[in-house]
C-alpha cells in the first residue's frame, strides 16, 4: 500500500504485513466455513427501484472467464434513463455486502441514481454476481479477476446493443466495487473515466482486519433465513455495521435498520484480494480518475492518513498511477465510509455529476485536480 508519510521501504513492510494479514483471515474463514455444506439455491430476490420512470430490470448473462464453455451465470441489472436521449452511462457497482441499492439509498436525499439521471446521463445499476439478485456461483469462483470478467462483458453490452448503444461508459464503484472498477478498466480499457468512491490504496490495516473478521458464515444470519446461502458465503455480524461505514453525526436518521435489512453477501473468493493487486491494477489505469472520499471514514481514514482535503487524497494516491493519467480528488465532510447513507451524501453527488458534465476538466468548485 502507498503511504504518504513513510518512506518506500516501510510501505513496502506495510503491503506485505496488510497482504499476510487479509490473506490469512481469508484462509482462516475458508476453514470454519468448510463445516458449511450447502446446496446453492436461487439468488435472494431483491426488488427493483420502485416506481422509477425510465428504469427497467434488464438482467445479463454472463461467465465468470472468457473459456469455451463456461458456465453462464445471471446477472441482474436495471436500466435507468433519463427524458431526453443520451450517449453516456454510468455503470454503477456497488461494494461489498451490498446491492444495488446502494445507489438508491434509503430516501430522499441519498438517490444517486436519482441524481445522474436528473443530470442527464443513464445509468446501469447491477448485483454484483453473487449478491442480491444475481446468481451465486461456487465461492471460490467469485474473485476481483473474475468480477473485472463479468464488469467488461457488461460495458460491452452496454455498447453493443444489447443493453444500449451507449458511446461514453463511465465506471462508478463504491469500496470493493472500486476495487472492481479499476479492474475493469486496466484489464480491458474500455470504460471512458473511473469515479472511485470509499477507496484508497492506503488502508487501516487494524480497522480493516477487524471488519474481515466480523464476517461469517450467512447462513448463520437470520436476514438469509430461508434462502440457504451456499458454502463460502458470507456476511457482515448483526450490528456491526455502523462501525464501520456510517458517521454517527451525518447518517440519515434509522439508516442503520436498513443498511442491515438491505445488506448481501460476500465470497472466501473476494477475501483473496490483496493490496499488491490493487496497486497492479491502478498502474495500468490511463483514463481519468475522481477519487470521493467521507472525511471520517473509518477504514481509510485516521492518525496518519488524512481525508481532510482534497490535496490529503491526492497526496496517498499521485504515486499509484501512471504519471500521464488525470486524477482528481473530492473530500466529503463529517462522512463515513458508505457515502451514500449520510446527509452529506448530496455534496458528493452535486461533486461527481459536476466533474462528469465537464469531461474530466481539472477543477470543479467541490473537486481539486491532483496533477
Amino acid at each position: 500500500m502507498l503511504s504518504n508519510t513513510n518512506p518506500a521501504a516501510t510501505r513496502d513492510l506495510q503491503r506485505s504485513r496488510t497482504r499476510h494479514l487479509l490473506i490469512s483471515v481469508a484462509v482462516t474463514l475458508a476453514f470454519i466455513l468448510a463445516g458449511f455444506a450447502l446446496a446453492t439455491p436461487a439468488a435472494h430476490a431483491q426488488s427493483a427501484p420502485a416506481g422509477r420512470p425510465g428504469c427497467a430490470r434488464d438482467d445479463l448473462a454472463v461467465t465468470l472467464t472468457a473459456s469455451r464453455g463456461a458456465s453462464t451465470y445471471r446477472l441482474a441489472g436495471w436500466l435507468c434513463r433519463p427524458a431526453r436521449t443520451t450517449s453516456t452511462v454510468q455503470l454503477l457497482i456497488p461494494g461489498l455486502t451490498y446491492t444495488h441499492r446502494y445507489w438508491t439509498g434509503p430516501g430522499i436525499g441519498t438517490d444517486y441514481t436519482a441524481a445522474a439521471v436528473a443530470g442527464g446521463d443513464a445509468v446501469y445499476l447491477i448485483d454484483r454476481i453473487g449478491t442480491g439478485a444475481s446468481d451465486r456461483p461456487p465461492a471460490d469462483q467469485v474473485t476481483a479477476t473474475t468480477e473485472a470478467t463479468v464488469t467488461h462483458q457488461v460495458v460491452r453490452a452496454l455498447r453493443d446493443g444489447t443493453l444500449g448503444r451507449f458511446t461514453r461508459v463511465v465506471g462508478v464503484g463504491h469500496s470493493y466495487g472500486s476495487v472492481i472498477a479499476m479492474a475493469e478498466a486496466a484489464t480491458y480499457h474500455d470504460v471512458d473515466v473511473l469515479v472511485l468512491t470509499g477507496l484508497l490504496h492506503d488502508i487501516r490495516v487494524d480497522e480493516m482486519t477487524r471488519f474481515i473478521t466480523d464476517l461469517y458464515p450467512a447462513a448463520a444470519d437470520p436476514k438469509f433465513t430461508g434462502t440457504t446461502p451456499p458454502d463460502g458465503y458470507l456476511t457482515t455480524r448483526p450490528g456491526s455495521r455502523p462501525g464501520y461505514f456510517l458517521d454517527p453525526d451525518t447518517a440519515v436518521r434509522g439508516v442503520a435498520g436498513w443498511d442491515e435489512h438491505t445488506k448481501t453477501t460476500a465470497t472466501t473468493g473476494e477475501l483473496t484480494f490483496t493490496p499488491d493487486d490493487e496497486l497492479a491494477y491502478s498502474r495500468a489505469i490511463t483514463v481519468p480518475v475522481l477519487f470521493v472520499m467521507g472525511t471520517t471514514d473509518a477504514l481509510f481514514c485516521g492518525t496518519g492518513q488524512p481525508c481532510t482535503t482534497p490535496a490529503d487524497i491526492c497526496q496517498r494516491e499521485h504515486a499509484a498511477f501512471p504519471t500521464s493519467t488525470a486524477l482528481a480528488a473530492a473530500t466529503i465532510p463529517r462522512t463515513g465510509h458508505s457515502i451514500n447513507l449520510h446527509r452529506t451524501a448530496p455534496l458528493a453527488f452535486t461533486a461527481i455529476t459536476t466533474w462528469l458534465h465537464q469531461r474530466g476538466a481539472p477543477a470543479t468548485p467541490l473537486v481539486s485536480s491532483c496533477r
